[in-house]
């Protein structure tokens, strides 16, 4: 009887040392549990961080890039005229190089090639026949557009590329453009523009609001 009631005290014991060990083991594994989980979230949260800084580092490179180049528009004697971008502060020579360099009838010397190109600006280069019937003396064409500031093409300037650019008028008109005004000298008028061969009312009609003189 007495080793009966030492056998249950024995089992007691063992059952409650057992719980314990249960219930710290149960514990240790929440512990490292929730540790782990802390850990993950603040590797989130500083991944997350991370990205938005660098993302607004991005931005601020993108903006400081942009502010830094110009767009210019290179036509006229050069190769391959067209829309071109460049480092803010650069040079007409440098457009002109992008363009293709000069073309074999280009007066370069009419034209400041050291000046500095603005954003937005039109460079043009005349030929040498160009020259001569503008009258233009050397270092005096400023290499801008003959368009007017309004942004009306000047019939009396123009090349054929820029009147090219008004409703209607192809190679064709142009030419006959250009032609009429080396054989007449300039136009007095807008209205004038209908003395030459193939412009007519209608045509006159769709550019009168383009073109000056």
């Amino acid at each position: 009887m007495k080793n009966k009631r030492l056998l249950k005290v024995l089992l007691i014991v063992l059952a409650v040392v057992a719980c314990g060990v249960i219930f710290t083991f149960v514990k240790d594994l929440n512990t490292q549990a929730e540790d782990e989980l802390i850990l993950e979230d603040e590797s989130e949260a500083y991944g997350e961080s991370q990205g938005d800084s660098d993302a607004d580092s991005n931005e601020g490179l993108d903006e400081e890039t942009a502010s830094e180049t110009v767009c210019v528009h290179v036509c006229g004697a050069v190769n391959n005229s067209g829309v071109y971008y460049l480092e803010s502060g650069s040079r007409v020579h440098e457009a002109v190089e992008m363009a293709g360099g000069l073309a074999q009838d280009a007066a370069e010397e009419y034209v400041n090639l050291a000046a500095e190109i603005t954003d937005g600006e039109q460079i043009y280069i005349p030929t040498y026949e160009e020259a001569q019937d503008q009258g233009l003396e050397i270092g005096s064409f400023s290499g801008e557009s003959s368009s007017s500031s309004s942004g009306l093409v000047n019939i009396n300037t123009a090349s054929s590329e820029e009147l090219e650019t008004l409703p209607g008028i192809g190679e064709t008109k142009a030419a006959a453009i250009i032609t009429y005004r080396e054989n007449n000298g300039d136009f007095s008028s807008i209205e004038d523009i209908t003395n030459v061969s193939g412009i007519g009312e209608s045509t006159y009609e769709n550019i009168k609001d383009y073109i000056t003189v």
